[in-house]
């Protein structure tokens, strides 16, 4: 059976917390790998993350977060808990944390997108697996 599923930890002011990641469905990583392929080059290297970021218009990365977060739980003491549903912030600790959102967002876009980069691929140092 295919692995849709990974746990990672991030630390939030100075907290680390567990979340569960799910990759996006087929058709939406073939939109998120467009996305990303007509923002970059093929020489961007190292700079791929900055690079889409700060290349996607404002519409592009909103949606394209909320569609990654909505893929994103977070381990409270009651269980796991999304970040967001249906576009709205289902867990308020990211609402005004730009950084860690972003983080998060790469996070569910480079599992979705694991087997095209291979092995050497795109990695986003502060997340570590989850014990």
């Amino acid at each position: 059976m295919r692995t849709i599923t990974k746990t990672i930890q991030l630390e939030i002011d100075k907290k680390p917390y567990t979340f569960r990641l799910k990759k996006l469905d087929a058709f939406s990583g073939a939109t998120l790998l467009r996305i990303i392929s007509a923002h970059t080059s093929p020489d961007t290297g190292e700079g791929l993350v900055l690079s889409v970021f700060s290349a996607l218009p404002d519409d592009t990365l909103r949606t394209l977060m909320a569609t990654c977060l909505s893929h994103a739980e977070v381990l409270l003491d009651a269980g796991y808990q999304p970040v967001m549903q249906m576009g709205e912030w289902s867990w308020s600790e990211l609402e005004y944390d730009a950084v860690n959102a972003l983080k998060l967002t790469l996070q569910v876009a480079l599992w979705t997108l694991d087997g095209f980069f291979g092995e050497s691929g795109p990695t986003f140092p502060d997340a570590r697996p989850a014990s």
